[in-house]
């Protein structure tokens, strides 16, 4: 009995954190209507089986066909907005216990993603380019470039990415798709009165960068890997009041190729142990502070030497140490493993969503800058393309709240599982745990519970009736 005790109280208090959760979200909707789609959504996304767009989500909560188009109806409301539910998404995870801090400054995942997309008539599709290994691959396809941000969280020595923001990188901006992550990261630094560290990887090298987060007073720091041609110049010289020279004085020093420092005399690094990804190992690195010319300033470089190979990191902190950075940039790969769950676990890019307005382009790929399809309505062509955004919000709601589930509740999370571990990997259970664990629990409260709030949403959608339907239309035409 006290086993079983135990077991409801975790179950409840499970499903008390969701209850909670999606009531923080509340504020997103301007209508309660859209709040409730929300949440059917929500739970659709984790109980579906299949990734097949919106109809799977029909399927996994056994809804009545009738609810199809008001399902799509739903992403294209106007009653609420990607960016105000990242708002208030973002307000609820800057309060759990499991987002990392470095510093005093919260740790902020950056970095794209590139989807495949051939649809004729979908908005800001556009040619990509992405090098593969694999000859199968194209270099060249059409598709949407989406930018991500994530927080840092870490729980039980387990390290993973929160999804925080997404979008698909506008084409009309003036903002490239390096600095767009940049500046969204300053916004919500602001919005949040937080500073942050925001950790890149290479492609984010560059000046633009640097110099956007020098603008904004040192509310945001940037970490990314340097390329390995990249150049910076010592301090120059002092001179000399008794002897001046002709022209301006000096603006850099030695020029200093970085790779070539790692041949350098071994008695000018120092060494330390250091955890490289999940295994202790001993690192030499060295700290340079140097001027970068596309910056237009000093930039902390720091060279380190591991068993994987040599790197170079990049900061615009001239306080932050060596094996510090070490660990915040192998961390980097959790945003990495965020899209895979997107992708695959989820589906969250498994849409469909296209216009009827807009001017059908071909699905070859071209080269060069391409003209973009004209569309007889575009504010309608705008609300597809919002649709588009909304749908991969929930996704990215769905993902984090898993992986605070997981690192909440873990021990509920494997009991309700009911799947089979032979080698558990981690005290804190995957994102397929979590979901396989959630979706029982959902199922057995649609069987059992009926005064719970996400339930109830979702069992009123479950029995209406063709008849049901067929006799209000006859109703409000005989009224009318």
């Amino acid at each position: 009995m006290g086993g079983l005790a135990v077991h409801q109280k975790r179950r409840a208090a499970m499903m008390g954190y969701l209850e909670a959760l999606l009531g923080a979200l509340r504020p997103a909707f301007t209508r309660q209507a859209t709040f409730a789609w929300f949440v059917v959504a929500f739970a659709g996304v984790v109980t579906r089986q299949d990734v097949y767009g919106v109809s799977s989500i029909i399927r996994a909560l056994c809804l009545a066909p009738v609810y199809y188009p008001a399902l799509l109806h739903f992403f294209h409301s106007t009653a609420w907005t990607a960016e105000r539910l990242y708002q208030h998404w973002e307000g609820w995870l800057i309060s759990q216990p499991v987002v990392e801090r470095t510093a005093g400054r919260i740790v902020v995942l950056g970095d794209h993603t590139k989807q495949p997309k051939d649809g004729r008539r979908m908005p800001q599709v556009s040619t990509l380019h992405q090098d593969s290994e694999t000859s199968s691959k194209p270099s060249f396809f059409r598709g949407h470039h989406w930018g991500c941000l994530s927080l840092l969280g870490q729980a039980a020595g387990k390290r993973f990415a929160l999804p925080l923001w997404a979008e698909i990188h506008p084409e009309e901006t003036s903002d490239s798709r390096a600095t767009r992550l940049v500046h969204v990261a300053v916004a919500l630094g602001v919005r949040l009165s937080v500073r942050l560290f925001l950790v890149l990887d290479a492609f984010f090298a560059v000046g633009p960068v640097f110099r956007a987060a020098a603008a904004s007073e040192g509310r945001l720091h940037i970490l990314t890997r340097a390329k390995k041609n990249v150049v910076a110049y010592r301090q120059p010289p002092p001179q000399r009041p008794r002897r001046p020279r002709r022209g301006r004085p000096r603006r850099y020093g030695q020029k200093l190729k970085l790779m070539q420092l790692f041949d350098a005399p071994p008695d000018r690094f120092l060494s330390a142990q250091a955890r490289v990804y999940q295994q202790q190992e001993i690192v030499r690195y060295l700290v340079l502070d140097l001027i970068w010319k596309p910056a237009k300033g000093l930039v902390r470089f720091i060279l380190i030497e591991t068993s994987r190979g040599r790197l170079i990191l990049m900061s615009s902190d001239l306080t932050l140490g060596a094996l510090q950075a070490l660990g915040l940039y192998t961390a980097r790969v959790r945003i990495e493993s965020l899209f895979a769950s997107v992708k695959n676990l989820l589906g969250g890019l498994a849409y469909h969503f296209w216009s009827k307005y807009l001017s059908p382009v071909s699905r070859r790929p071209a080269r060069g800058t391409q003209p973009a399809p004209v569309s007889s309505r575009p504010e309608r062509t705008a609300n597809t393309l919002a649709a588009i955004e909304k749908f991969m919000a929930l996704h990215l709601i769905v993902l984090g709240t898993l992986q605070l589930l997981s690192a909440t509740f873990a021990q509920a999370v494997r009991q309700h599982a009911q799947c089979w571990l032979r080698t558990p990997s981690g005290s804190v259970p995957s994102d397929f745990v979590c979901r396989t664990a959630l979706a029982n629990l959902l199922h057995a409260n649609m069987r059992g519970l009926h005064k719970n709030p996400v339930i109830e949403s979702i069992r009123r959608k479950q029995t209406l009736p063709h008849a049901t339907r067929e006799k209000t239309v006859a109703e409000r035409r005989k009224a009318a």
